[in-house]
């Protein structure tokens, strides 16, 4: 990046993990629904990557043509700041920059959020409609116990899914509106705040796999036994140096004893 020019490559980069998220949703979702039919290939899922990559980069190209480098007189250093063509010499907010604010707002969360939640209420319904058809064939209350406990675990991990997006990217989408709409870019407290609000988005990157992890028993038995695997260990090296350490002190103390006994009985000594 030069000194007077800006790149789009951390815009893309967020509307490319944005859309990731939602084709995951939508690939489970085609996979509960028609799971006798394979919708994504290799060779779909290659160009459907490549189609994530084009588009998210595409949305961001206005950020990095009509993004300068300019510094602040209240803020030490230079930042990406865009100026629109009709940008108001007074620095009045473009009406250009607010409608392509919405349309990030919108085609970045938005339609994302809408299109995950859908298909998580989907997935939620059939594995609902699924279970209710295996209880009512079921006999034994203890299996009957286990397919209400994985409707409600599926339930609570289609929730967390959802939620998980939104609270990781409204953060970022509300400052950047808020800047969009009102410029509070040389504000001391913005480039804070976005940089938080930037971080937290970038979490949901590994969000899932996280929420996936938690809400499956097997996942979490296993990490259980590896920690009281790794705490037993622990306990039996400790154990061992106390009784290696405590083996050696007696017999020190053995040595010492016997040292004194034959320094009072010298060779040809009479005891009487």
């Amino acid at each position: 990046m030069g000194t007077n020019s800006c790149d789009d490559v951390q815009g893309g980069s967020i509307f490319v993990s944005s859309f990731t998220l939602t084709i995951i949703a939508l690939d489970r979702c085609l996979l509960i629904l028609r799971p006798n039919k394979e919708f994504i290939g290799y060779n779909r899922a290659i160009t459907i990557v490549i189609g994530i990559w084009v588009l998210g980069y595409s949305l961001a190209l206005p950020m990095g043509i009509f993004s300068k480098a300019v510094s602040f007189g209240k803020i030490c250093g230079v930042f990406c700041e865009e100026i629109w063509p009709d940008t108001g010499e007074s620095g009045l907010i473009s009406p250009s920059r607010r409608l392509y604010g919405l349309s990030v707002l919108l085609s970045q969360f938005g339609i994302p959020a809408l299109i995950s939640s859908v298909c998580y209420y989907l997935i939620s319904r059939v594995m609902s409609t699924q279970l209710e058809r295996r209880r009512g064939h079921t006999l034994l209350k203890e299996s009957e116990e286990k397919l209400v406990s994985r409707k409600t675990r599926a339930n609570r991990m289609m929730i967390a899914m959802v939620l998980g997006f939104i609270f990781a990217w409204m953060p970022l989408n509300a400052i950047n509106l808020y800047r969009d709409l009102w410029s509070t870019v040389d504000s001391p407290w913005f480039s804070t705040v976005f940089a938080l609000c930037h971080v937290l988005a970038m979490t949901s990157a590994a969000l899932n796999p996280v929420i996936y992890s938690w809400f499956n028993p097997q996942f979490r038995s296993a990490i259980q036994s590896l920690c009281n695997g790794h705490r037993k260990r622990i306990k039996g090296k400790l154990h061992t140096e106390v009784h290696t350490k405590l083996t050696e002190t007696i017999t020190d103390a053995k040595m010492k004893q016997d040292l004194i006994s034959s320094d009072c009985h010298q060779p040809g000594d009479q005891i009487l």
